[in-house]
């Protein structure tokens, strides 16, 4: 497993993640690997996926493909970009969707975090997502993550610095995730501001 967090605060996004993989017991750590990422970029979106490395070949993969849709700006089009991809993965990558009686629907092999100028999300395996105001995280460590950044966050005015408080916990405490860690941030984009509407009072006129 891995441990991957996600943080915004004072207009900038931020997303990290160990570089330590595991084979069930057997531990690699960076310094033995060359392809220990577990963060790709698409157009505008960082994006680290847990679970298995194939996942991230995998989405560099399809993704290279610049005809095929990418849009990350809100819950509604992840939904729509992983609904599109769920057919090419099942015909161009063989994934296996685990469909069975008691699955709703099938499933796409992807489970990570998304930042980018829009925000901090979370991808989950039925193509749906999630937005968050503050910060989260995923994978094996992802408690350890959560509650040090819980603990940090109102203290931290750098979102550098609250990412990096998950992640060391994370490497502390949990067997699966080891430094170091691979950072990356950009800038949200501000909402415009709303626009006064104001009345103006017609004068009476005299008669």
């Amino acid at each position: 497993m891995s441990t991957i967090v996600v943080a915004q605060k004072n207009g900038v996004a931020c997303i990290g993640a160990d570089t330590m993989s595991c084979l069930g017991s057997l531990r690699q750590k960076a310094h033995h690997i060359v392809n220990k990422t577990k963060i790709t970029k698409v157009a505008d979106s960082y994006i680290g996926l847990t679970g298995t490395s194939a996942s991230l070949v995998v989405m560099n993969s399809y993704f290279s493909n610049p005809e095929r849709p990418r849009d990350f700006s809100s819950t509604d089009m992840i939904f729509e970009t992983f609904r599109h991809a769920h057919h090419w993965m099942k015909a161009e990558y063989f994934m296996t969707t685990m469909a069975s009686k008691d699955e709703e629907y099938e499933t796409t092999q992807f489970y990570g975090l998304v930042a980018n100028p829009h925000g901090i999300f979370a991808l989950y395996s039925y193509r749906s997502a999630q937005q968050f105001h503050k910060f989260w995280a995923a994978g094996s460590g992802r408690d350890y993550a959560l509650g040090a950044m819980q603990s940090v966050y109102d203290q931290y005015d750098d979102v550098v610095d609250i990412v990096k408080a998950g992640l060391s916990a994370s490497a502390e405490f949990d067997s699966a995730t080891g430094s170091p860690f691979e950072i990356y941030q950009c800038d949200l984009i501000q909402p415009a501001a709303p626009v006064k509407a104001f009345k103006v009072a017609k004068k009476a006129r005299k008669k």
